[in-house]
């Protein structure tokens, strides 16, 4: 969500790539928690916050502050956070590759409406939930209660 390269992230959370890397592996053993938690500290510095899971939903990630993104800006990120490519969501949703990548540009000039809600259905059949501003909080994606994002 942030936008930022591994390296970047590394710099912010000072410690090297290949710890983050170690961090982000799938099957890792226990993590470094020091690392951990100087990641989770660049991340919030950043602007986003983590959502913890509860009856209803499980964890996520959104903006700390509502900032005018809609929900369609938050696409990439659920997509992200299932780990599918832009062809993978096309086939399981129906959607052309080329109409989901242009409503994850954020300098898009319209939504096609349609595909953004069947996209929005998909994820959200796959395990995530994709998350509009509040009041007091931004945009944001997060998974489904008691599911766990796979493919």
């Amino acid at each position: 969500m942030l936008g930022l390269k591994q390296s970047d992230l590394a710099s912010k959370a000072m410690i090297t790539r290949s710890v983050l890397m170690g961090l982000e592996q799938h099957g890792r053993k226990l993590p470094d928690q020091l690392a951990l938690s100087q990641v989770r500290e660049a991340i919030l510095r950043e602007g986003l916050v983590f959502v913890d899971a509860s009856e209803a939903a499980g964890e996520g990630v959104r903006w700390a502050r509502p900032s005018g993104k809609v929900w369609v800006d938050c696409l990439s990120d659920a997509r992200a956070m299932l780990g599918y490519t832009l062809d993978e969501l096309s086939e399981k949703s129906g959607v052309g590759r080329y109409v989901i990548a242009r409503l994850e540009n954020t300098r898009r000039k319209r939504i096609n409406e349609q595909s953004a809600r069947r996209l929005r259905d998909v994820l959200f059949e796959k395990g995530v939930i994709v998350l509009d501003e509040e009041a007091d909080l931004g945009a944001g994606v997060r998974l489904r209660s008691g599911l766990r994002a796979d493919k």
